[in-house]
């Protein structure tokens, strides 16, 4: 009996340590990095902004027990540009706005500014070329018909100044000769954010009385 007493004592002291070191290991103070993605609000559809960095990285302080029930996958950090013009930017990163839980501590964050880049978007027609797959082409006696001639385009202002007319992806005359008509994409300029329509036809016809 007092053998199965003082196994019974030895084990309950055992999980009592077990439970104590349980606690004290979950409630010690760790540090963590975690990176931050930066979201933006704006009311008007028509700028295009950059932020950079995309994210910020911070290093937190709290313990196991609030890392177990803490999501950082939800954590955002939303900047209101709503009364921003166009123009170059140095911003401070708001981290108040990400209501953290009080037993979690901001140690470090970086970068604290961030770099926000607005640009006017605009519209612009341009004219559809064609462009040619063969640098010399064996016979010239065609024209080529682009429907639509003309396509409009959507970038910043200042993209759109340097544009005058956009190609269409290299054409194989041979093969067009052959068809008479194909479907061909056209290859939008850097910084070019939309064009429509993405395609155009292009009809061959030979030149007649030459």
């Amino acid at each position: 009996m007092k053998f199965k007493r003082e196994h019974k004592l030895k084990l309950i002291s055992f999980l009592l340590a077990l439970t104590l070191w349980y606690f004290v290991v979950l409630g010690k103070p760790i540090e963590k990095k975690i990176e931050v993605p930066i979201i933006y609000k704006s009311s008007n559809a028509d700028y295009l902004v950059e932020i950079n960095p995309s994210n910020i990285a911070m290093k937190i302080e709290t313990t196991r027990r609030v890392l177990r029930t803490f999501s950082e996958s939800n954590l955002k950090l939303e900047i209101n540009l709503s009364r921003y013009s166009p123009g170059v930017y140095q911003i401070r990163a708001p981290i108040e706005k990400l209501n953290l839980p009080s037993d979690i501590k901001i140690k470090e964050i970086s970068p604290d500014s961030l770099t926000v880049v607005i640009k006017k978007i605009e519209i612009k027609k341009v004219p559809v070329r064609p462009s040619y797959l063969q640098e010399n082409i064996p016979f010239k006696k065609f024209t080529l018909t682009i429907k639509p001639a003309y396509v409009t385009i959507k970038a910043p202002a200042e993209v759109l100044i340097n544009i005058h007319y956009l190609p269409t992806e290299p054409l194989n005359i041979v093969k067009l000769r052959l068809i008479k008509e194909i479907e061909a994409e056209i290859i939008p300029p850097p910084g070019v954010i939309s064009i429509i329509p993405k395609k155009v036809k292009i009809i061959y016809k030979e030149k007649e009385g030459v």
